[in-house]
């Protein structure tokens, strides 16, 4: 069980540190690493260069009940509240791991290069935390999020999981009106 996110105030390094540490007791296995100190990483960084020249040292990844952050520099430099929507998203794929191991996996090792893939529904659940979190800390989720991430659906750094961006963009916009009424 999580950790309520925080309403109306600041997250605080305390929140991170007590949200990495509810997901320790209720994820199995669950660990925090480090991309640029796993020889694996460092591996499907070079194998995804051509459609994702940042996975290394931009994107958070979980994979076999662990985070990978880039790196412990990225992670020191990181806000709290980045760091605590980020750990929320990523709870989300790890609770979707361990309820669905084979299906969970093999749709992130398996998304073809172009068109609707089950990656984007595991993603849409984890974005949705991530939204929450904005709402209810931040009371608001900016143009910018919804657009950043229409553009994780649609691009190529997430292999055109979903390319239909007017219907990604309407989607999170209607999750926002219902997370953010007014």
């Amino acid at each position: 069980m999580l950790p309520p996110i925080p309403q109306g105030r600041p997250v605080t390094s305390e929140d991170v540190d007590a949200l990495i540490e509810a997901m320790r007791r209720g994820l199995r296995g669950f660990d925090v690493r480090f991309k640029d100190e796993s020889w694996l990483q460092r591996a499907i960084a070079r194998a995804v260069r051509p459609s994702n020249r940042h996975y290394l040292s931009s994107y958070t990844t979980v994979m076999f009940g662990k985070i990978y952050f880039p790196s412990r520099r990225w992670y020191a430099l990181t806000t709290p509240f980045d760091l605590y929507a980020l750990l929320r998203h990523e709870a989300v794929h790890l609770r979707d791991a361990q309820r669905f191991p084979v299906l969970f996996e093999l749709s992130y090792l398996l998304c073809l290069p172009v068109g609707v893939t089950a990656r984007a529904g595991w993603e849409w659940r984890g974005y949705a935390e991530t939204f929450r979190v904005w709402a209810a800390v931040k009371g608001e989720i900016p143009d910018w999020l919804i657009e950043s991430t229409a553009e994780r659906f649609t691009g190529a750094d997430y292999l055109y999981m979903w390319p239909f961006p007017q219907d990604i963009r309407r989607r999170l916009i209607r999750l926002r009106r219902r997370l953010v009424p007014g």
